[in-house]
């Protein structure tokens, strides 16, 4: 059975990623650019934040990376950066290891899939919703 060409939604969600920026993919592709720059360090400061036992240090990074995560609707690797920050929280080290290296494989996907993305290949076919998104608004009186 072969698998799909189409990469999963999962590891980065084409359609919320645009939803989120209302449609706009020229703003995505520019978030998408500073975020795939800055994996690199990220990964890095957990890396040695853990190396050095400085656990705010993962935590901090931890939490940037479900942001990043976040910010390009890749569930994965989100999912892994909260499993990484929970595990810290708890102080239960070998656990936040495993979190790691599942974080830093599903970061090597993401970064696999985006470059697609980025140059139109994936995804003509996504239809996002038409507008800006709307944040509550907030009666001032």
């Amino acid at each position: 059975m072969g698998r799909s060409t189409e990469p999963s939604t999962e590891v980065f969600n084409e359609i919320l990623a645009l939803n989120s920026v209302g449609g706009d993919r020229e703003f995505l592709t520019e978030i998408i650019g500073l975020i795939q720059a800055a994996w690199p360090t990220l990964l890095a400061e957990i890396r040695g934040g853990m190396a050095m036992g400085d656990i705010a240090a993962v935590q901090r990074s931890a939490r940037l990376a479900k942001a990043a995560a976040r910010n390009v609707s890749a569930s994965r690797a989100y999912e892994c950066a909260l499993q990484l920050e929970m595990m810290t929280n708890m102080g239960d080290l070998s656990a936040a290891q495993r979190a790691i290296a599942s974080l830093e494989q599903e970061v090597e996907r993401l970064q696999s899939v985006l470059p697609a993305f980025l140059t139109g290949r994936v995804g003509e076919r996504a239809t996002p919703r038409v507008g800006r998104p709307t944040l509550p608004s907030t009666n001032r009186t």
